[in-house]
C-alpha cells in the first residue's frame, strides 16, 4: 500500500514538473536544464517502465527521432572532429521532457500545461513591452529589440506560435467576454512580434495564420477572405507603426538587391544566401551520407577561402548554415535529411481528434517549418525545449484520445 502511495506522489509531481516546465521554457535557460533534470529523475522514480516502454516503442514519432539521433552517433565514423560532433548530438537530450509528458502526463494536466506556457509568454510580453517603452532595462533587450529572454529569431518564433494558438481559441470560442480577453491577449502579442527584430517568426506568423484559416473553417472562401483581412491589416499597421519592422523590411529588401546586382554577401541576408551557395558544393560531394558534422562548417570556411572570397566578410561569421535543412543535408547527407522529414511526416500524420489541440499541430508544423529555412531552430535550447514541449503535448493528446 506504502509503496502505491509513493508511485502516485511521483506521479503527481511529474504532472506539477510538466505545468512548471511549460512556464518556465520562454523566461529562462538555466530553469529549463534545471527542471528538465528533475523531470527525468521523477519519471524515473515514478516507474511503470513496461507500460511506458509499451508507448514509446508503439510511436512512429518517438522512433524516427530515436533513428536520427542514432544516425547522427553513427555519423562519428566519418566525422574528423569527434569532440565537436559529440558535443553537438549531446544537446539532443532537450528532447527527454517529451518522452516524460507523453507517458506520464495526466488528462486534465495538458490544458494546465498549455496555459502555463501561455502565461510565461504573457510575463514575457511584459517585460518586452516594459524594455520598449524604456520603462526599465533587461539584460541585452533594447528599445529596438525587445526579446529579454532568448535570441530574437527564436522569441519571434515563440510569439507567432503563442499569437495563432490564441487566434485559434477566438475562432473557435462562443462566449463574447472569452473571445474579448483572448483578442486583447493576442493583439499584444502580435504587437510584440512585430516589435522585434525576428523576420523569421513574422514571416512564419503570415504562413502559420493562412493554414490556421485554413483548417479552423470548412468555408474555404470564408477562410482565405479572414486571412487576407487579418494579414494585410496586421502587416499594414506594422509597416506604418513599427519602426523595426519598417526598417528591417527595407533592410532586408536592400540586402537582396544588393546580392542580385553587386554580389554583396557582408549582410545577414547576404550571408544566408551565401551559405546555399556554397552549400550545394559540399552537397554535391557528400551527397548521400554527408560530410559529418562539424566538418561541414570546416569545409564551408575552406570553400568560402579558396572558391568564394566574395563571401568571406559574411560566411566567416556563421557558426552554422542558418538553415536547418542545409545543416543536416551537408552534415548527414540525404539519408539525415530524410530521417529527419520523417519525424515530421509522423507528427503530421498523427491523429487528434480534439479541435484544439489539431489546430495546435497545424500551427507548429506551419511556424516551424518555415522557420527551419533561416535559422536552425532544432539545436537551438529554446527550440528544442519547445519542440519537446508540444510533440509531447501532442503525443499525451492522442494517448489520452485512445485510452479513452
Amino acid at each position: 500500500m506504502a509503496f502505491d502511495s509513493i508511485n502516485i506522489n511521483f506521479h503527481k509531481l511529474v504532472n506539477y514538473m510538466i505545468v512548471a516546465y511549460a512556464f518556465v521554457l520562454p523566461l529562462s535557460r538555466a530553469g529549463v536544464v534545471l527542471i528538465s533534470v528533475l523531470l527525468i529523475v521523477l519519471w524515473l522514480l515514478e516507474g511503470h517502465f513496461r507500460r511506458k516502454y509499451f508507448l514509446l516503442s508503439k510511436s512512429k514519432i518517438i522512433m524516427a527521432i530515436a533513428l536520427f539521433i542514432l544516425y547522427n552517433v553513427i555519423s562519428f565514423f566519418w566525422s574528423d572532429n569527434l569532440n565537436n560532433a559529440f558535443e553537438y548530438v549531446k544537446k539532443y537530450w532537450y528532447f527527454f521532457p517529451m518522452l516524460v509528458i507523453f507517458t506520464s502526463i495526466k488528462k486534465e494536466y495538458i490544458p494546465k500545461t498549455i496555459s502555463a506556457f501561455i502565461l510565461g509568454m504573457f510575463v514575457s510580453e511584459i517585460i518586452a513591452y516594459g524594455v520598449f517603452f524604456e520603462l526599465w532595462h533587461y539584460r541585452k533587450a533594447t528599445p529596438q529589440n525587445p526579446t529579454p529572454f532568448m535570441h530574437h529569431i527564436e522569441y519571434s518564433i515563440f510569439l507567432a506560435f503563442t499569437s495563432l494558438v490564441l487566434l485559434g481559441r477566438i475562432f473557435r470560442e462562443e462566449a463574447i467576454r472569452y473571445k474579448i480577453f483572448y483578442s486583447i491577449f493576442f493583439i499584444t502579442i502580435t504587437g510584440n512580434l512585430f516589435l522585434t527584430a525576428g523576420r523569421t517568426g513574422q514571416l512564419a506568423f503570415i504562413l502559420g495564420l493562412f493554414v490556421l484559416a485554413m483548417v479552423s473553417f470548412k468555408n474555404k472562401i470564408k477562410a482565405l477572405f479572414i486571412f487576407a483581412v487579418l494579414s494585410v491589416s496586421l502587416l499594414g499597421l506594422a509597416f506604418t507603426w513599427s519602426n523595426t519592422f519598417h526598417d528591417r523590411i527595407i533592410t532586408a529588401k536592400r540586402s537582396l538587391v544588393n546580392v542580385a546586382e553587386q554580389g554583396n554577401y557582408c549582410t545577414s541576408w547576404g550571408s544566408r544566401i551565401g551559405a546555399w551557395k556554397v552549400s550545394r558544393d559540399i552537397i554535391e560531394g557528400y551527397p548521400i551520407i554527408g560530410i559529418g558534422i562539424d566538418d561541414n562548417m570546416q569545409a564551408f570556411y575552406r570553400l568560402i577561402g579558396s572558391k568564394y572570397p566574395e563571401m568571406i566578410c559574411g560566411g566567416n561569421t556563421l557558426v552554422h548554415m542558418h538553415n536547418q535543412y542545409l545543416q543536416i543535408l551537408t552534415q548527414t547527407g540525404l539519408v539525415g535529411l530524410f530521417l529527419f522529414l520523417a519525424i515530421f511526416f509522423y507528427i503530421a500524420k498523427l491523429e487528434i481528434r480534439n479541435k484544439e489541440y489539431k489546430q495546435m499541430k497545424a500551427i507548429y508544423l506551419s511556424v516551424t517549418l518555415f522557420a527551419f529555412v533561416s535559422e536552425v531552430l532544432l539545436h537551438r535550447q529554446f527550440g528544442m525545449a519547445l519542440f519537446a514541449l508540444i510533440v509531447g503535448i501532442l503525443l499525451a493528446q492522442h494517448r489520452v484520445e485512445n485510452e479513452a
